[in-house]
Formats: structure tokens, C-alpha cells, sequence
């Protein structure tokens, strides 16, 4: 049975992931610091502020056939607002974290000569964002994904993102303000926002059905939300 780690797995898009993996009969390794009662897979409790954890934490976790690095937060503060710990906390949790979790599955996906990893970007990567740290890590994300591919598809591995427009996660209904959510809704074709288990939906072509020429690209679904 081929096994996934995914990353911000207690709630919301990691969380549709996880269990979409599971009904498609993965072993689902779900790691968040906390879980609701719904959480799907094998849980593993890691705060991902703790880089010099992660290289031992997934030595202890071993086979890892896909890496899905979903875990994230905002501030949603304005910038002169930020503080150093806001800016250090969400450029370790968005931006090193997935870097370092990369690096900490590479040599055994390359033993392998196999594996898949599905960074999650945004659109916040493509133009302003109210909050302007959560814009810059989703950016490097970008970038990340597209420097990993290019280190590892000589080996067999495939690196790719996906950039959601506006989801229904707790992000969503508590973090970004009413003004935004409303703005962001003005722009969708569907006149709705996304569902998780849509996310979770393409997190699982690329990991599991996409060509292997689909390496170090971004998919964008945000459903006519456009940065403006």
C-alpha cells in the first residue's frame, strides 16, 4: 500500500485531502499540531515551527510515496501592523517548512526513483494580497516548487502546486475580513467559493494520475478570481 503525508491535515483542504486519499486506498499519514474528530489517517502531531524536528520526524515515519505540503497560515494583518514574530512564524510555517519537509523525503524518493509532491501556492502568488507576508511566502512557494522540480525530475520525481482561489476553510470565514470575502465573490464564474474536497481533488490527479511530464507547474484554481 503506497503511502502519503499531508501536512495540515486536522481541518479544511488538508484534511479533504487526506480523506481522499483514504478512499482511494492510500495509508494516510495526516500531520497537524491538533485534529477534530474527523480527522482522517494515522495522526502525527508536529508543530511545523519546529524545523529541526522534521528531518527526525520523517526518518521515524518511513516510506513516503507522496509528500502533500498543505499546511499553512495567515495574519491578516495590515503590513505596518506586522510584528517579527508574525512575519517569523508565517514564513516558517508556509515557505521553509514545505522546503525543509522537501529535503527531508528527496533521498528516499530518489533511492526510489519515485515520488510525488504537491506544494499548495495561492493566488495570493500572483498579485497584491491584503496581507502582505502570506502573498510573499505563497510566491516562494511557487518558486520552491519550480526549483524542486528541476532538482529532482532527473530521478523520477514530480513537483507541482496548485493556487486556490477563495475556499470555505476556516480561513476563509474567520481569518479574511468581510470586505475581502465579498470582493473575492464579486470576481467567481460560479458565484460560489470553492469546496476543500475540489482542492483535494486536484492535490490527487497530480499525485496519483497526472503524466510525468506535468513537473514544476502550478495549477490554478480559482475559478475567475484573478489578482487585481
Amino acid at each position: 500500500m503506497s503511502t502519503v503525508l499531508v501536512t495540515g491535515a486536522g481541518r479544511g483542504i488538508g484534511q479533504a485531502t487526506a480523506r481522499a486519499f483514504a478512499r482511494a486506498g492510500w495509508r494516510v499519514l495526516a500531520l497537524d499540531r491538533a485534529f477534530d474528530a474527523d480527522a482522517e489517517g494515522e495522526r502525527v502531531e508536529h508543530d511545523l515551527r519546529d524545523l529541526d524536528g522534521v528531518a527526525a520526524l520523517v526518518g521515524r515515519l518511513g516510506e513516503i510515496d507522496v509528500l502533500v505540503n498543505n499546511a499553512g497560515m495567515q495574519n491578516a494583518v495590515p503590513y505596518d501592523r506586522y510584528t517579527g514574530e508574525m512575519r517569523a512564524a508565517i514564513l516558517r510555517v508556509n515557505l521553509e517548512a514545505p522546503a525543509e519537509l522537501i529535503r527531508a523525503v528527496a533521498p528516499q524518493m530518489i533511492a526510489r526513483r519515485a515520488g510525488r509532491i504537491v506544494n499548495l501556492a495561492s493566488i495570493a502568488a500572483w498579485g497584491p494580497h491584503p496581507d502582505l507576508w502570506y502573498g510573499i511566502t505563497k510566491a516562494g512557494v511557487v518558486s520552491l516548487t519550480r526549483s524542486y522540480a528541476s532538482y529532482l525530475g532527473r530521478h523520477g520525481i514530480q513537483v507541482n502546486a496548485v493556487a486556490p482561489g477563495p475556499v470555505e476553510t476556516e480561513l476563509l470565514t474567520r481569518v479574511v475580513d468581510a470586505a475581502r470575502r465579498e470582493a473575492l465573490l464579486a470576481q467567481v464564474y460560479t458565484g460560489r467559493v470553492g469546496r476543500p474536497e475540489e482542492i483535494a481533488a486536484a492535490i490527487l490527479w497530480l499525485a496519483t494520475a497526472s503524466p510525468a511530464i506535468v513537473n514544476g507547474a502550478v495549477l490554478d484554481i480559482n475559478d475567475g478570481t484573478f489578482p487585481r
